[in-house]
């Protein structure tokens, strides 16, 4: 059961491609992982069926399928726990926990994104984002955006997830533009002094990205601006220490 928790500064910050982009690239690499949303709002209908967006991302640009890899898929493109509130859907936790240990004992890495930021209500004020993470135990990469504002929110959030207990990976940070090119280079350097994490990524702005899922160029491009070495081995010091665990 070795993997990370995906997490977010803010909703749309580029967690669903950043998620793509590591079980893409770990993949490629021989590494069996999943890439797993426990609850998606924001669902769509295709066939009469609701569809998970997020994984229809992992899909795209895996080249591969994840059929279970959404437990709760609600309609409503708002917190998870209004959404269930107006589908009349009750979320329960230990159905999330079953699913994530059935993916997690099928595959050598899960990836399990989060919905919005650590704070984010999934079934009331009592069960958060941050409820699921301490649950699952699993390190957290954090994903920011590179331009203003982000040094106070990716601060605040990493001080979250500290206060929980889990240990940070590291920071992946995304938007980076030209014209931008020194002030957000300037918060990449704050916010490693700041929060002693490192950025294992800057991935540039892509005009309308999700049109592009299919360019396995482009998806090479943009993996190549993430410190995948790096991650192979935390995941591998993770296998080492769990190994070691049960045996």
């Amino acid at each position: 059961m070795a993997g990370f928790f995906i997490t977010g500064t803010d909703t749309d910050v580029g967690k669903t491609i950043v998620t793509g982009l590591i079980s893409a690239a770990l993949n490629k690499r021989g590494t069996n992982t999943i890439p797993y949303k426990p609850v998606q709002s924001g669902s769509f209908f295709r066939e009469n069926q609701l569809y998970a967006p997020d994984v229809d991302t992992y899909e795209k640009m895996n080249n591969k399928a994840f059929p279970q890899s959404s437990t709760y898929l609600l309609e409503a493109p708002v917190s998870p726990h209004l959404a269930a509130r107006w589908d009349t859907v009750t979320v329960k936790e230990d159905k999330i926990y079953t699913d994530y240990l059935h993916l997690s004992n099928a595959c050598d890495c899960i990836l399990v994104e989060g919905a919005g930021g650590v704070a984010v209500p999934i079934i009331d004020e009592n069960y958060c984002v941050s409820d699921l993470m301490k649950d699952l135990k699993l390190p957290v990469i954090v994903v920011a955006r590179a331009g203003l504002g982000t040094i106070n929110h990716t601060t605040l959030t990493v001080h979250y997830i500290r206060q929980l207990g889990l240990p940070i990976t590291g920071i992946i940070m995304n938007g980076f533009e030209n014209s931008e090119k020194q002030a957000q280079q300037e918060n990449v350097n704050m916010i490693e002094k700041m929060t002693n994490v490192p950025v294992i990524g800057q991935l540039p702005f892509v005009q309308k990205i999700e049109q592009f899922l299919d360019n396995e160029e482009l998806i090479l491009s943009l993996i190549e601006q993430i410190n995948i070495e790096f991650l192979i081995k935390m995941w591998r010091e993770q296998t080492n220490e769990r190994s070691k665990q049960l045996g």
